[in-house]
């Protein structure tokens, strides 16, 4: 259970990355871009949370 709670902690530093990106001073394409990027990762650890008992 204890693993499942680490990535849960994770999971929650990726949302606030990415609300620092939708804020953020960098431009559009490259900021769409990272959002995209951590929202793949997010979805990873969904996936593997799931899988977990």
């Amino acid at each position: 259970m204890k693993m499942k709670a680490e990535l849960q902690e994770v999971m929650n530093m990726l949302r606030k990355l990415q609300g620092s990106i939708d804020f953020g001073a960098t431009p559009a394409a490259e900021r769409e871009e990272l959002a995209e990027e951590v929202s793949d990762i997010m979805d990873a650890l969904f996936e593997a949370m799931k899988k977990m008992p």
